[in-house]
């Protein structure tokens, strides 16, 4: 990432009915365009910037078909074909701020996971294995832009000036940043792990002893009763928590289900499969994880992409 970003036009209005003076670019990659979604649940503020500070110029929800010159453009979505790469380069060029909203734009996502297997395999699945009319004919076509080899995050391929992780962002959050930019500011993120917020008790973690907290790994619905204050890993609940970045405010965790690690692994840590397993050691028998039958799914689901091993090794089978 650059140093914080400013924008020319960094003057907040603040009066209802004032001229826009900001200019906004929006956009979705490969993505399923949740953050934009997101966005929109910013609701009155929402209305406010654009009423009263922001002008949008370019996004999917506005018949544009070129990108202008714009202050700053907020991209959704990760790098998945030749299409995204070429809209996320002129966003770059075109743009004075970019921000990276998401963890499809951050990490790479959810679609990130399908760097575990070669492209020839996604397509053929895609175009001719699932076709509707069952012919199992390849049905491509020009305007179908070329897949890459893998799925990139946004940041891999430009330079972005500030990024907002979440599956999606939430709105506040979100919102807090784009105002944080428009003054000139550098938004502030959550530097610590969800562990921090999370409300639920933490008992025997802390107890010194030679044996794990608990002796095994449980899927929700193996259980009869998740007790809704209790720490999910001492209940042999695998919860992404350690190993992922505070700033959701434990929506997940809240509703009585595990986090996943949407917003990414915190700041030290070099990658996030890698930290929850560091965190596990001495909880429960991480070596249990290997008899799952989703294991990189489970520590990687987000972020694959900005792993050390990013996608399948030739001659390995993912699992």
């Amino acid at each position: 990432m650059t140093s914080a970003p400013t924008c020319e036009n960094s003057e907040v209005v603040t009066e209802m009915g004032a001229q826009p003076t900001v200019t906004v670019a929006t956009s979705w990659l490969n993505t399923c365009s949740g953050c934009h979604m997101a966005l929109l649940d910013l609701h009155e503020t929402l209305v406010e910037l654009l009423t009263t500070t922001l002008s949008l110029r370019y996004s999917p929800v506005v018949d544009v078909k070129k990108i202008p010159e714009v202050d700053v453009a907020l991209v959704e979505g990760g790098i998945g074909n030749e299409d995204n790469e070429a809209e996320a380069r002129e966003l770059r060029e075109k743009a004075g701020t970019v921000i990276a909203f998401g963890s499809c734009a951050c990490f790479g996502g959810l679609p990130g996971l399908r760097n575990l297997f070669d492209v020839e395999e996604v397509r053929r699945r895609a175009l001719c294995e699932t076709v509707t009319d069952g012919s199992g004919v390849e049905r491509m076509s020009e305007v179908v832009p070329r897949l890459h080899g893998r799925v990139r995050p946004v940041t891999d391929v430009i330079d972005v000036d500030y990024a907002v992780p979440g599956c999606p962002p939430r709105p506040d959050l979100l919102g807090d940043a784009i105002v944080a930019l428009l003054r000139g500011e550098k938004p502030a993120l959550p530097t610590k792990n969800l562990c921090f917020e999370c409300e639920r008790q933490q008992v025997e973690m802390h107890k010194p002893q030679r044996s794990f907290v608990t002796t095994g790994v449980h899927a929700l619905f193996e259980l009869k009763e998740i007790n809704p204050t209790k720490c999910f890993l001492e209940q042999g609940v695998l919860c992404l928590g350690p190993a992922t970045r505070a700033g959701c405010h434990g929506r997940c965790v809240n509703a009585n289900v595990p986090c996943r690690g949407c917003n990414g692994p915190p700041p030290e840590a070099m990658e996030q499969g890698g930290k929850m397993v560091d965190s596990l050691a001495t909880i429960l028998p991480a070596g249990a994880l290997m008899f799952s039958e989703d294991t990189v799914g489970t520590g990687y689901r987000f972020t694959l992409p900005v792993s050390i091993i990013p996608g399948a090794v030739e001659g390995s089978e993912a699992k």
